[in-house]
């Protein structure tokens, strides 16, 4: 999921539909619709998609789109299931998609005769009442056109992800690392290891960590693994050094000194003041 400024987002979507009269949409990574202007779909979208089977076929023609376009990392044009040209900006760091700008529900200006004569027959009139005015409002754009409306998209997403408008969801980011430091908790998780989990760059990913974690990502990892200390100094059968190694410590002294600075007291002294 994503985190991410609704109020200047919401600008710039309804600037990019006041210039392109083109609706466009904020994708999260699991296909998830966050934002769109307009709010709603309108007209021969709007029409068929009230039927149960095209909606599904809609549905997995973006996905199909985003799919293509999260494997390249670039811009993907291409024609939906009923012959629209539709168009995905991948929002993205260097290793790995955050989520999808979509913007379309188009004729090609090349062949729109002919895409509309098929609209009419693969959607008759007398099963969507009032189809053919909604076909003859479709909006018409060359690829010229789209190529560069999606060319300032790209433009626009890079100055987004600067001014870090889009980030992953805090809940699900602190979830995930909680979840990531517990299941190798006996490990040396590196930068690395994070960066795997989360397809971030270092940069980005500390400047994410700043801001969720409130401290630096080594030092909340360090906290993370004092935490598991202080509950299995609890169980008196393991000694202090077992303990130690038990939560990624290979060094015993690195382990007291840490211990120390997060708890305020010793391990031994921790463990005497808990209750018999």
């Amino acid at each position: 999921m994503l985190q991410f400024n609704s109020d200047n987002l919401f600008q710039i979507l309804k600037s990019f539909y006041t210039l392109t009269k083109i609706r466009i949409v904020l994708i999260d990574s699991d296909f998830n619709e966050l934002l769109s202007y307009p709010k709603e779909q309108q007209g021969f979208c709007a029409m068929i998609r009230k039927n149960l089977q095209v909606n599904t076929n809609c549905v997995t023609s973006d996905r199909n789109g985003c799919l293509k376009c999260a494997k390249t990392k670039e811009l993907v044009i291409y024609r939906c299931h009923a012959g629209l040209t539709e168009t995905v900006v991948p929002i993205h760091d260097k290793n790995g998609i955050m989520g999808y700008v979509m913007f379309g529900q188009v004729l090609p200006a090349e062949d729109y005769e002919v895409v509309k004569k098929r609209l009419r027959r693969q959607y008759p009139e007398r099963q969507f009442r009032g189809i053919g005015e909604v076909i003859e409002q479709i909006p018409v754009r060359s690829s010229d056109e789209l190529n560069a409306a999606a060319l300032i998209l790209q433009a626009i997403t890079s100055y987004v992800l600067t001014n870090r408008w889009v980030t992953p969801k805090k809940s699900e980011f602190i979830r995930r690392l909680d979840n990531l430091i517990a299941t190798r908790l006996e490990e040396n998780i590196t930068v690395d290891d994070v960066c795997a989990e989360f397809h971030m760059g270092r940069t980005r990913l500390y400047d994410v960590a700043a801001d969720y974690l409130g401290c630096g990502l080594a030092e909340y990892i360090r906290k993370q693994r004092i935490q598991y200390a202080q509950k299995m100094l609890e169980n008196r059968g393991l000694s202090v050094a077992e303990v130690a190694y038990a939560t990624g410590f290979s060094d015993y002294n690195s382990f007291a000194r840490t211990f120390r600075q997060v708890s305020g007291v010793s391990a031994r002294q921790f463990r005497k003041n808990l209750p018999d």
